[in-house]
């Protein structure tokens, strides 16, 4: 073998990462060191993204391989990825420090990435810059993606299960691009599912939190008609007075309903039914005046949606015109 172009290391981490520390962090000679490799050539590479997951499925048998890791390649989640380290989001209330949310594509890459900081300072930088609190994985993703679009029975599911729907999802309806515009929005809804989160952990329910938070949130997306103002969200950083009031009202009648199955079911699994959030919409939902009043219009929702989709169909028709 005189060169090798375009190769990936395909299940090969910890022993590429145990070389590195002992040559860069013990200053060992690792020079006469030999390692058995296998090789693959993939001689089509639209067959990578369809043969690698399944190098990783078959030799692996110290780590659990899950749906999530098999799918970090995707064009999808390396966009995220890099609108993840280029946007910054605005400062929070007493604070001058713009942020990023860190999107972990990979797992494990939040520590290699502060682990690459040479010093003290930098990492410290690093951390300011990228808080642990605004780190975000793929299973996340498809957490606030699936309760916004008001999917609660699948979230229930889940974190492995509920990400195979979403990419399975995302798969059928032909690629997608996240655009600045999808991923400010994706992250009014991380803010939004966040302090739900702590709110109703606040209110000591006494269990079921994890079903009580997305079930209430897709509630809360359901009676306003998906007419939050998320721009709003990201540029607070923060929700609003009035839907943290709201969120706690919600909840109460989320919890009261999904705490009392129809003829003595299990609970966790009456969650994953859609029977269970079809009971829920029977209630009589009214929101508040004072959210009632920071609602956006539909044409707004409207222009949203369809502007992230623009960017989506623009950057498709350039790429078929070359």
């Amino acid at each position: 073998i005189k060169a090798i172009d375009d190769f990936q290391i395909v299940n090969g981490a910890q022993t590429t990462a145990s070389i590195f520390h002992s040559m860069v962090k013990d200053k060992l000679d690792v020079s006469n060191v030999n390692i058995p490799v296998k090789l693959t050539v993939i001689k089509n590479p639209g067959d990578i993204d369809r043969i690698v997951p399944k190098i990783s499925l078959c030799a692996n048998s110290q780590n659990k391989i899950t749906a999530a890791d098999f799918s970090s390649n995707d064009p999808f989640h390396i966009k995220t990825q890099k609108l993840s380290r280029s946007i910054w989001a605005p400062a929070q209330r007493g604070s001058q420090q713009e942020t990023h949310w860190y999107y972990e594509r990979v797992r494990g890459q939040y520590q290699d990435d502060k682990g690459r900081e040479k010093t003290p300072k930098q990492r410290r930088i690093f951390e300011n810059q990228n808080p642990t609190s605004q780190r975000f994985t793929k299973t996340d993703l498809a957490k606030y993606e699936h309760t916004w679009n008001q999917l609660p029975y699948l979230v229930s599911l889940g974190a492995e299960k509920n990400f195979r729907e979403f990419f399975q999802n995302l798969k059928d309806n032909g690629s997608f691009e996240p655009s600045d515009e999808y991923f400010r929005s994706l992250i009014a809804k991380a803010i939004l599912f966040k302090k739900a989160d702590k709110i109703i952990l606040s209110q000591k329910y006494g269990g079921y939190k994890a079903n009580i938070v997305t079930y209430t949130v897709a509630l809360l997306s359901y009676a306003s008609e998906k007419r939050i103002d998320i721009e709003r969200i990201w540029k607070d950083q923060d929700i609003s007075r009035n839907i943290e009031k709201e969120l706690v009202n919600l909840s109460k009648i989320v919890q009261l309903q999904i705490t009392n199955p129809p003829g003595g079911k299990n609970i966790t699994e009456w969650c994953k039914k859609k029977d269970c959030w079809e009971s829920l919409l029977q209630q009589i939902i009214e929101l508040s005046d004072s959210v009632s009043q920071e609602l956006v219009s539909h044409d707004f929702v409207k222009q949203r949606e369809e502007k992230i989709r623009a960017f989506h169909d623009e950057r498709h028709e350039k790429i078929d015109e070359k």
